[in-house]
């Protein structure tokens, strides 16, 4: 099949918004919440419910974090308490839902999640520390447990309650068939497009709900510190509401886009929201409803699906014009030499005589430097990415390392090499301690990295049971489906349209990998080395360069023009909305 050049297929983007906190344990965010003897106390009731101020504090300090490590420390605070605040109110609006659908979780569902999140610590003390820190109990955490599981499956259970129908696939299938399915038959699609609409549309169920239960809840004794987190008018453009809750969150999206700038931030949010609104009012004098009651961004996101449908019905065409789109567009239609083939990796691992060489180059390498030559020795003899800058890795918090190098880095002493090599999945560690920030909880490190290599023994070894998996592929006596279950098989599917210029979907780009294929006879399998994998193939087909044929291309021609023509529409309506003055 041919390789086409990227043709945008316009879709409504649909923003859902985050509708319940994750545990942030695992993840060791550090919440210290000031007051604690109020944590106890009422923030609110809702609908009869009593919500404290721990669980609502909570569910901001987690914002917060996440935000700042991403923006930094400068995020305006009440922006992200405003959307904080309003997730805690969302959370439970859905465990009463979890109620009415009478949904419940087993006390070895939460057993089970405890379990793993034990399993993180190296021992129940640490676990015990780690709990107290967040402000946590084994039982406000299991509570915690119960209701995040809740919550999935009050999402799971809106999302399986929908309905897609044959209709709706089709018209998926008609909008997606020469760009996302490349013209394949509708049979070996459907399962795949049935699923993504099912998923859009249970997340568009689940907001609609919630928007729902928002418009009839009951908010009573709301503690006079959130008050100013309700949500509520921010402005009014054209006669449309924007909430301070739909303004915050598109500030803090936005932040990411402006490096931090909080002002360029507002203004660059306020402008979209109201290009939005402008396009949201082109589409009604359309003709298209929506229904006001949904948040902003789906109510825009209907109504230029819609919009963008109706456009779509409006193209009008002659052959003539097809034709001429065609050949200004020829090389999108032309067939390009491809091949199919079925690949498996098998992955090189060191073994342990391996392993054992590397902690004795590391601990022979411990015993030589010191806090003035480290730098030097760094790039020297680390294998890591930051070798070449002396093994500086900048200054880090918690969380940010993995564990067996965070807790010695944290427990060595400012200005000295740590008296041990560490031991990670990355290999074997010397680590050097610059400076501490106890206030802070940071610390400013420098590394060298010895990463246990395969050696030629273990190489060879691998080639011969390499040579053995291509022998029993040729004979049939094993498939590459079957090469899934092999420990050291990392990856074996079937991949079409690889180009000769050596374009593998899915593991990119790969000129040796698909030069082979190319040069290899139908059916044959072997193999080739790349770095520490060995990737074996079979060729199954290959398809030669062909030039397109405009009336065997026509379906496809007439779908992208349709597409190309409602898409300058709409692009010309979204200029003219931005141009306007109102």
């Amino acid at each position: 099949m041919a390789i086409r050049k990227f043709r945008r297929n316009m879709k409504p983007v649909i923003w859902v918004v985050t509708i319940f906190f994750l545990i942030s344990l695992i993840a060791g965010y550090a919440m210290s919440f000031k007051g604690n003897s109020t944590n106890s106390q009422l923030a609110f009731k809702i609908n009869g419910k009593k919500v404290t101020q721990m669980e609502t504090q909570r569910s901001m300090a987690i914002l917060s974090e996440n935000y700042n490590r991403y923006l930094g420390t400068t995020v305006d605070p009440t922006l992200m308490n405003i959307v904080a605040f309003n997730e805690v109110i969302n959370k439970n609006l859905l465990l009463d839902m979890a109620d009415k659908l009478k949904i419940k979780v087993s006390g070895s569902e939460v057993s089970s999640q405890m379990d793993k999140i034990k399993e993180a610590f190296p021992d129940k003390e640490q676990f015990k520390k780690a709990l107290l820190s967040q402000g946590y109990t084994t039982k406000t955490l299991e509570n915690e447990i119960r209701e995040n599981l809740t919550l999935q499956k009050v999402s799971e259970a809106i999302t399986n309650d929908v309905k897609v129908t044959p209709e709706d696939i089709e018209t998926y299938y008609v909008d997606n068939k020469y760009t996302a399915f490349q013209g394949k038959p509708l049979d070996t699609v459907k399962a795949q497009i049935e699923q993504a609409l099912k998923a859009q549309k249970g997340a568009e169920a689940l907001i609609k709900d919630i928007t729902e239960a928002r418009s009839q809840m009951k908010l009573e004794d709301l503690d006079k510190n959130y008050e100013a987190y309700l949500e509520k008018e921010e402005f009014k453009f054209d006669g449309v509401e924007v909430t301070n809750l739909e303004y915050a969150k598109r500030v803090l999206n936005t932040l990411g886009m402006t490096k931090g700038n909080l002002e360029q931030a507002k203004e660059i949010a306020k402008e979209s929201l109201e290009s939005e609104i402008k396009l949201l009012k082109v589409a009604e004098a359309e003709g298209i409803k929506v229904d006001t009651s949904l948040p902003l961004d789906l109510e825009v996101s209907e109504a230029v699906s819609a919009l963008y449908a109706k456009l779509k019905s409006e193209v009008k065409y002659t052959d003539k014009d097809l034709k001429e789109f065609f050949e200004e567009n020829q090389t999108n239609y032309d067939i390009t030499k491809s091949a199919n083939a079925n690949i498996a990796i098998l992955k090189v691992e060191p073994s342990e005589a391996d392993d054992a060489k590397a902690k004795t180059e590391a601990e022979d390498l411990l015993k030589k430097v010191n806090k003035d030559n480290f730098a030097e020795m760094a790039k020297e003899h680390s294998d890591g990415p930051s070798g070449p800058t002396g093994g500086a890795l900048g200054t880090f918090s918690k969380g940010d390392m993995v564990k067996p190098f965070e807790d010695a880095a944290f427990a060595a002493e400012v200005g000295k090499v740590y008296p041990e090599v560490v031991k990670t999945q990355f290999g074997y560690h010397i680590i050097f301690v610059e400076n501490k920030d106890e206030a802070k909880g940071t610390v400013t490190a420098s590394h060298i990295l010895i990463i246990p290599e395969p050696s030629e023994e273990t190489l060879q070894a691998k080639v011969t049971q390499v040579d053995e998996i291509v022998k029993d592929l040729s004979k049939g006596t094993i498939t590459f489906a079957e090469l899934k279950n092999d420990k050291d098989v990392v990856f074996s599917e079937k991949i079409d349209e690889i180009t000769e210029e050596g374009y593998v979907p899915g593991l990119g780009y790969n000129e040796e990998l698909a030069k082979a294929i190319f040069n290899s006879k139908i059916g044959e399998v072997n193999f080739v080395k790349e770095q520490k994998d060995y990737i074996i193939y079979k060729k199954d087909s290959q398809i030669d360069e062909k030039k397109a044929n405009f009336e065997e291309v026509k379906n496809e021609v007439v779908s992208d023009y349709i597409n190309t023509k409602a898409q300058e529409k709409l692009r010309e309506i979204e200029v003219s909305t931005q141009n306007t003055e109102n």
